[in-house]
């Protein structure tokens, strides 16, 4: 190995829902939702090929003052739900709180049931990833909290800076590059909300609805991998690094664990106190996370927290925490959190367990995961069912188009026949003598005229 530049491989684990969003969402013009497989499908409107019926129905609501209202009104996509499936490209679980919501909101303000997306692939299937920038900031958090509790006095101001002993230009930080952590073939995401809820078990008074967001769900074994460079330049004049500083991957994974582990057992007491937390899930994790101990000892794996909801708590350095509240209002702890909810009671955002060089199975974990597995739509089915729908699709799109085509060949070769004929009738005319043509033209009148019999007397 190179003493300059060591290399290490990573997998995650996620234990609970992640979400981090990406700027795209599901609009309701571009998914469909079928109730009974409990799957949403995305498409692309502009690559669906469409029979004439849906095209007429469609340029009849796109001529309304309000074609996303003629759409709602009139079930459009509900209504032609098997023609947009067979051209979809993304397929994404739904779990049972989502499917609610969005039969209710089918009748009422489906034109607002817009879906947040988490980051994802922009090719294939576009599977869910977690951005390297995320993991990042996470063991800054973790390496931030370390110096912070060694310092004499709380460092408040140009935090960063000072405790690193420099800006971006010298900070520890910019020698340690983290690839962006990308899926394996089954990594799964689905939808799930995000409902508000207060700390002290209550529901919020307004009673606002939930926020549907797509997830990246929990219980899939190292289902997402990338690496982690550590560079250690000698003579480097842009990375003159305080030697002390100089991140080591064991020391950081230490102090990222303890930061994220104080977090969650602070985090879970809190919901459980204010039974906000799926009992047997807690029980699970805290199984798994005990299981875990001598890779977490071993500085072989980590806890953390990523993504959004995971809570400003887990973000943030105990000792100088301003959590914003509202408007001017700052205060060290929060005062509400949002959970997920996939089933029965509710799980926290983001938590999941970081390998470093993973080698031999963590058996607990594998078997959760396996057994959460058991639980989940087996996605390549559907795939494969639904390449087979869009084969049979495009053959039959192909064959009327086959037959639109010679029904327009012989529509041509008819008008240019009558055209000939037309072309060869006015020359035939151009050539007769003025009387021929006014015998013509009587002749083609009383070829015209209705035919009068008389009746024998």
């Amino acid at each position: 190995m190179n003493e300059f530049l060591a290399r290490h491989k990573i997998a995650l684990t996620p234990l609970s829902p992640i979400h981090i969003g990406c700027g795209e969402d599901f609009e309701p013009t571009n998914y469909v939702i079928d109730a009974e497989q409990k799957l949403l499908y995305g498409f692309d409107p502009s690559r669906a090929i469409l029979p004439e019926n849906v095209v007429r129905g469609l340029e009849s609501c796109c001529a309304a003052p309000n074609p996303l209202a003629m759409l709602q009104k009139t079930y459009f996509l509900s209504e032609h739900k098997k023609t947009f499936i067979t051209w979809a490209n993304v397929l994404v679980s739904v779990f049972p709180e989502v499917l609610a919501e969005y039969k209710t909101r089918l009748n009422t303000d489906f034109n607002q049931f817009i879906i947040e997306r988490h980051v994802h692939q922009s090719h294939g299937r576009q599977l869910p990833y977690v951005p390297g920038s995320s993991l990042k900031g996470a063991l800054r958090t973790g390496w931030l909290n370390r110096l912070q509790n060694e310092a004499p006095d709380p460092v408040t101001t140009n935090m960063e800076t000072r405790l690193f002993c420099g800006d971006f230009q010298t900070s520890p930080l910019r020698l340690l590059k983290i690839s962006d952590l990308m899926p394996t073939a089954e990594t799964m995401s689905a939808l799930l909300s995000a409902n508000f809820r207060y700390k002290d078990g209550k529901i919020n008074s307004k009673k606002l609805p939930p926020l549907i967001k797509e997830c990246l769900l929990p219980g899939q074994y190292r289902t997402l991998q990338g690496d982690i460079i550590v560079q250690r330049p000698e003579n480097d004049e842009g990375a003159k690094i305080i030697s002390g500083l100089r991140p080591h991957l064991t020391e950081i994974a230490e102090y990222c664990h303890k930061y994220h582990l104080a977090c969650c057992e602070k985090d879970i007491k809190t919901l459980c106190d204010n039974g906000l937390v799926n009992v047997q899930w807690r029980q699970t994790i805290c199984d798994i996370l005990d299981s875990l101990k001598e890779q977490f000892d071993s500085r072989r794996a980590m806890l953390v927290r990523l993504g959004r909801y995971g809570g400003a708590e887990s973000k943030t350095l105990p000792r100088v925490a301003r959590i914003k509240i509202h408007k001017e209002d700052y205060r060290k702890k929060t005062t509400t959190c949002w959970l997920a909810k996939p089933k029965e009671g509710y799980l926290p955002f983001g938590w999941a367990i970081l390998e470093i060089d993973p080698q031999d199975d963590l058996k607990e974990l594998k078997a959760w995961c396996e057994s959460e597995a058991k639980t989940r739509p087996d996605m390549e089915a559907h795939y494969t069912a639904l390449a087979s729908e869009r084969m049979k699709a495009e053959a039959e799109a192909e064959r009327q188009k086959s037959e639109r085509e010679a029904a327009q060949v012989l529509q041509r070769q008819a008008e240019e026949a009558e055209a000939k004929a037309a072309a060869e009738r006015e020359s035939r005319l151009a050539a007769m003598s003025e009387a021929e043509r006014e015998i013509e033209a009587l002749s083609n009148t009383s070829d015209n005229a209705p035919k009068v019999y008389r009746a024998r007397r």
